[in-house]
């Protein structure tokens, strides 16, 4: 949610401001030299408007509210076509499971509900004071953050409308999400505190994101991913409650590259792609000080964070310490259940292949030895480890592994031509 009230001395002060917060902020760990880095690049050309919720449906397509009238469709590769408009102060929004859309109307006090093909209809209007971040829960019911009265609406898929929690823990309410548990997490915009709700409607403190102030939040791969609108950057919290920086210097920019060296300009919304590993911020490039007397068109764009791969993680392992530490990265990769559905034998079959190139030959058998632990099944990932051994003068081995493989697919053409070449040699 942008807040045009915020001072202008945070812009013109910079990076020196933001050096000040940290410095007096509590410990925040920091992504290791020896672990992969978050990648952050700009998805989009520049867009009209500020900065509310962003949101994305299974498809993949981002929906991204300008705090003013109009929701942004914005396809994975960066295309953005106008989905919905005429809306009043567009802030949060989430995407229910039939795909409709529902949007909070800051200025206007209501949720709009948008369906697919971008009609819509008001939904909820009453009760509702500076509506901002929405989730939805499994039944489709939806929780509403309302920033004016510090407290958290439920509202039923039929458009009922209760409390569901408040207090002074809250501090203008902003962004929400929920675990598979059933908690639910909020950020302040006033102050550094995400708050954790229980099932029940209990609240207490759960984390500090310095920076003064909190964008959105969002659940992905079994950790929370939150931005901090005035510290300019984005955090990572676990479930536990640890708090890790993943992107941004605090300095104010539009740098693009590996996370701890890119830069954010007043990050809001945010977002998981389908598949987890991909995050997307919409960044407010062009603030300006309200003692202007003629005030230009805001402008946003879309920022696309991609987190570590398993090959990200795998490679790094691999070079700062060996093949030890990539074994024991992989399985803790395959056995943690946050990341074991970011999982194939088709990404760790390609990378044996590129190490198998750069001839470290010895990487690449583990690798696909491990892709035969992974998926016994698999007639291709025995035909791999048999060239790999093959490669390796390791013949006898080759031999076994590429009749393992003709006996789960009989077909294989290329086990049969590969024994001849060996037998024949």
């Amino acid at each position: 949610m942008d807040r045009w009230h915020f001072r202008w001395t945070l812009h013109a002060s910079g990076s020196a401001l933001g050096a000040l917060l940290l410095a007096t902020a509590p410990a925040v760990l920091q992504a290791q030299t020896t672990s992969p880095s978050a990648k952050v690049r700009t998805l989009t050309d520049t867009l009209p408007g500020r900065v509310g919720g962003v949101t994305v449906d299974r498809l993949g397509l981002i929906y991204v509210a300008d705090f003013q009238e109009t929701v942004w469709k914005v396809t994975p590769d960066g295309k953005a076509t106008r989905f919905a408009t005429g809306l009043y102060g567009a802030s949060g929004n989430a995407i229910d499971s039939k795909g409709n859309l529902f949007q909070s109307n800051f200025s206007g006090n209501y949720i709009s509900k948008i369906d697919r093909f971008g009609n819509q209809t008001v939904f909820a209007d009453s009760g509702l004071a500076g509506p901002v971040g929405i989730t939805i829960d499994q039944n489709d019911n939806l929780y509403v953050t309302n920033c004016r009265t510090n407290a958290i609406s439920k509202v039923t898929k039929t458009g009922q409308l209760s409390t569901y929690a408040s207090g002074t823990h809250f501090s203008c309410p902003n962004g929400i999400t929920r675990d598979p548990e059933g908690n639910t997490y909020v950020v302040n915009f006033n102050d550094e505190r995400m708050l954790k709700i229980a099932p029940d409607g209990s609240v207490g403190e759960f984390a500090t994101l310095p920076g003064g102030g909190n964008g959105h939040v969002t659940f992905a791969r079994g950790d929370l991913y939150a931005t901090s609108f005035r510290g300019h950057r984005l955090y990572r919290v676990s479930l536990a409650g640890e708090v890790t920086l993943i992107a941004g210097t605090g300095a104010i920019g539009e740098q693009d590259g590996p996370g701890l060296e890119a830069t954010f300009s007043w990050p809001n919304g945010i977002a998981a792609g389908p598949q987890g590993d991909r995050l997307y911020v919409n960044d407010f490039i062009n603030r300006f000080p309200p003692t202007l007397e003629v005030l230009p068109q805001p402008l946003t764009v879309i920022r696309q964070i991609k987190l570590p791969s398993l090959t990200d993680v795998l490679t790094t392992a691999l070079q700062s310490g060996g093949i030890e530490p990539m074994r024991s990265a992989y399985r803790a990769w395959k056995s943690d259940a946050t990341t074991g559905s970011v999982f194939t034998e088709a990404e760790v079959n390609q990378l044996g292949y590129q190490l198998m190139g750069r001839n470290q030959l010895e990487a690449a058998t583990e690798l696909f030895k491990l892709n035969v632990e992974s998926y016994p099944q698999s007639f291709n990932v025995y035909d791999s480890l048999a060239e790999a051994y093959m490669n390796a003068g390791k013949n006898d081995e080759a031999i076994k592994f590429y009749q393992k493989s003709l006996e789960l697919n009989p077909a294989n053409t290329n086990a049969v031509q590969m024994m001849k070449k060996i037998r024949g040699s």
